[in-house]
């Protein structure tokens, strides 16, 4: 058997994961590993993992894909979500902005933080959700130019959740954006999308990193992809919304570490100071996917050839 047949037996996927504005430095692994020769043959995708995912599906260039990226988080519509809403509700500065109340909250600060935290509990109980979710498909839309999952060159799954069914889906055949869309429905934060019958949300609650997705898809060298953040200061929780926020954050952080440890190779780009509602300076959030893929490119390639040697 030759060489390039075995290769064919290696079929390496990526697992992109969710996190907003941090999950854009997997648009530079991407970029790492194209121009490395590393190929990817499946992908799966979880929220903003999943709009890279799809979009690398399509056009499997990377420079292709950082123009469409670029343009998403750019875009009117994207703007038009108000994203900056969920920053104002939490009191949480944008990358380069000075964090607030430094040297404690006074008296205006905490009456901020009082209405923030009453307007955002008559949003939870009057509406389905903080932000509308036209807009979003507006602009994946845009992005995808009406594609769907069978017109993808690389094979591609968006991971979403059955708020009914309490189960994973995977979302492998229809409209791209609507697909996607559905993968990125954080609740309460964007509504639920139905889609064949299913109510459908934010793919993270289950696969914050899609590891088992992959393995579904046909891939049997995973590569990972962790932008998860490193947590909050304990001083930060000073209410009880704040403190069951971290309380989900830690087992969905338990989460990931344990699908984590199921990949072939894990590329951390953890570093990265930003909430998830900050598409602000995606340059920098990119640039740190680069040298964290950069860093483990040796690793890749020694899992992928161990794979090689599997087959005769």
């Amino acid at each position: 058997m030759s060489a390039s047949s075995i290769r064919k037996k290696v079929r390496v996927g990526i697992a992109l994961s969710g996190g907003g504005g941090r999950g854009l430095a997997q648009v530079g692994t991407l970029k790492v590993l194209e121009r490395s020769g590393i190929p990817i043959d499946v992908i799966a995708g979880t929220s903003i993992g999943a709009v890279i995912g799809g979009v690398y599906a399509c056009w499997p260039d990377a420079i292709e894909l950082e123009k469409r990226v670029l343009a998403f988080v750019r875009s009117k519509y994207v703007a038009n979500l108000n994203l900056a809403t969920i920053r104002r509700l939490g009191g949480i500065p944008t990358v380069g902005e000075e964090a607030q109340n430094e040297t404690g909250p006074g008296l205006f600060d905490r009456i901020q933080t009082a209405f923030r935290g009453l307007y955002a509990s008559h949003l939870g109980l009057s509406r389905r959700s903080v932000l509308g979710g036209k807009g979003i498909q507006r602009a994946l839309r845009m992005v995808f130019n009406n594609r769907t999952f069978e017109e993808t060159v690389v094979p591609f799954g968006a991971v979403a959740v059955d708020l009914r069914e309490g189960c994973e889906v995977i979302i492998g055949s229809g409209d791209l954006a609507r697909g996607v869309a559905a993968s990125a429905a954080i609740p309460g934060i964007f509504p639920p999308i139905e889609l064949n019958g299913r109510l459908l949300c934010d793919g993270g609650y289950t696969s914050p990193v899609p590891i088992d997705a992959v393995n579904t898809l046909g891939a049997n060298v995973v590569i990972a992809v962790d932008v998860s953040q490193r947590g909050i200061a304990v001083s930060e929780l000073g209410n009880g919304v704040e403190i069951a926020m971290r309380s989900s954050e830690i087992s969905l952080i338990a989460l990931e570490q344990e699908q984590l440890r199921r990949a072939d190779a894990v590329i951390s780009a953890r570093g990265q100071n930003r909430h998830w509602s900050d598409f602000s300076q995606p340059e920098e959030a990119i640039h740190a996917g680069e040298v964290a893929c950069e860093q483990m490119l040796d690793s890749i390639r020694g899992v992928i050839d161990e794979r090689s040697r599997l087959f005769l």
